[in-house]
């Protein structure tokens, strides 16, 4: 598959009901759906933003695709998950001027969240998670300060320690460190310090005993989680 313009493609995401199909989100303010068995562009696949795509995230019904732009405005849009089709629904500016860089989707089943929720990163120095309102608008419902204006940094869900421990997410940030908030008690339950640069993603392995972190400089740590 290539870009028929050969302009630079920021990022992309499988379909999650339909692995024969991709996104990817553009410099040049355009996502656009893919067929993996034949490589080409699907007609109707293609959505318009406000700036560079930096940022991807399909809901688990593959019917939402949500998208983060270096304008700072998030969009959402009706994923047709049979032809691929892509029809823009809602903008939503987040914070303007400021890159979106890094949007994840969850449905929480706990006491603490029990909406479907949008994590989303964003270079004004701060973590934000979304509630998605059944008519599909976002409502902020938390706001945490992290150190993050000028890097990507990546953020992501806890959802089996939620499951066991209240609704919590992790994310890196410019100082070095990896901050794990709580959502419901609105504060940071735990920072890891091991970095020597900025901290740019963090994810978990399948069973969420194990979190990976890497930084600027290009050091991975795989840190343990208590039992």
């Amino acid at each position: 598959m290539e870009e028929r313009n050969g302009c630079e493609l920021l990022c992309c995401l499988f379909q999650p009901v339909n692995n024969n199909l991709i996104v990817t989100g553009s410099i040049k303010s355009q996502i656009q759906t893919w067929n993996v068995s034949t490589g080409k562009a699907i007609k109707g696949g293609l959505g318009k933003t406000a700036g560079a795509v930096k940022a991807l995230s399909v809901d688990s019904s593959g019917t939402t695709l949500w998208c983060g732009d270096d304008k700072g405005s998030i969009f959402s849009f009706i994923f047709n998950v049979t032809s691929g089709r892509v029809q823009r629904a809602k903008r939503y500016v987040v914070c303007p001027g400021q890159p979106i860089t890094c949007i994840s989707n969850r449905s929480w089943m706990t006491r603490e969240a029990r909406d479907p929720s949008l994590l989303v990163n964003a270079r004004h120095d701060a973590l934000m998670l979304f509630r998605i309102c059944p008519d599909g608008t976002l409502e902020m419902k938390r706001h945490f300060p992290i150190s993050h204006s000028r890097l990507n940094i990546r953020s992501a869900f806890c959802p089996l320690m939620s499951f066991r421990e209240g609704a919590c997410v992790v994310t890196g940030s410019e100082d070095m460190c990896v901050y794990f908030f709580d959502v419901a008690r609105k504060t940071c339950v735990n920072k890891l310090q091991g970095h020597s640069a900025a901290v740019l993603c963090v994810c978990w392995n399948y069973d969420e005993s194990l979190l990976a972190s890497c930084d600027e400089e290009g050091t991975v740590i795989v840190w343990n989680r208590e039992q």
